[in-house]
């Protein structure tokens, strides 16, 4: 992104966003509500599109790269068509881009990937919150993007489960390093999933700083607990502070 901005009903959401994200990254964009993140990620995936500066993906524009299938997108509800079975959620981009790589034999190996192979023929409303998200992460990789962009895609989970689904998801990561643009509103998630983290200032979002996550990988369910990952969560409050957001001492 270089010198990205859009506006809504003429209010800037963003302004003067350069950002670019190396291949193999995981980063993550945070900030207070109404900053931007969420808009930042629909343009990158081509939803909307900018109304200043440039976009790409790959050195190409983001709709250009999603119809070459180098994108998936998690959004922040699972969005799981009611009357398909899982197996048939996640076979689903496969119909719409008409492409079918090998029918059952590669849904079934996305679905043991998140853990839900006994699931595979259950409806949607048979599903827990925690389980329909892990549908929606195994959709998201079914055409094999290079990257993942994910909307808070754990913010409506109880503690436990968005645990527990953030070490699942740092274990798909790890297992081929595509890159991922992840938004959260968490400190602790945020540092927990990173290689770095994009603080953005309140509306219009701007880049305010670009806080590095110098934790060895892979990483641990307790490492929240280590002094090292503390001093990383309160860098990022200060540096939400520092923006102009977030509780004052």
């Amino acid at each position: 992104m270089v010198g990205v901005g859009r506006d809504f009903d003429g209010v800037a959401a963003v302004s003067d966003i350069d950002l670019q994200v190396a291949p193999g990254r995981f980063v993550t964009l945070f900030g207070p509500s109404g900053c931007g993140k969420s808009t930042l990620l629909r343009m990158a995936a081509g939803l909307i599109a900018a109304d200043r500066g440039r976009v790409t993906v790959h050195g190409a524009p983001p709709e250009e790269a999603c119809r070459a299938k180098e994108v998936g997108f998690v959004p922040q509800a699972p969005a799981l068509l009611p009357w398909r079975t899982v197996l048939d959620n996640v076979r689903l981009p496969w119909q719409v881009n008409r492409r079918s790589p090998a029918g059952d034999i590669d849904a079934m190996e996305l679905l043991a990937r998140v853990g839900l192979t006994d699931a595979a023929h259950l409806l949607p409303a048979a599903l827990s919150g925690g389980m329909a998200q892990r549908v929606a992460i195994a959709r998201a990789l079914a055409v094999g993007p290079s990257v993942l962009l994910m909307d808070e895609p754990f913010a409506a989970l109880d503690e436990l489960t968005r645990e527990t689904l953030r070490h699942l998801l740092l274990e798909l990561w790890e297992a081929d390093r595509r890159t991922v643009l992840f938004v959260t509103h968490s400190p602790a998630e945020a540092v927990y999933v990173s290689d770095e983290v994009v603080v953005l200032s309140p509306r219009p979002g701007r880049v305010q700083e670009i806080i590095p996550v110098p934790l060895a990988r892979p990483r641990p369910p307790d490492i929240e607990e280590t002094p090292e990952f503390v001093a990383v969560e309160a860098e990022l409050r200060h540096a939400l502070r520092r923006a102009g957001a977030g509780p004052r001492p």
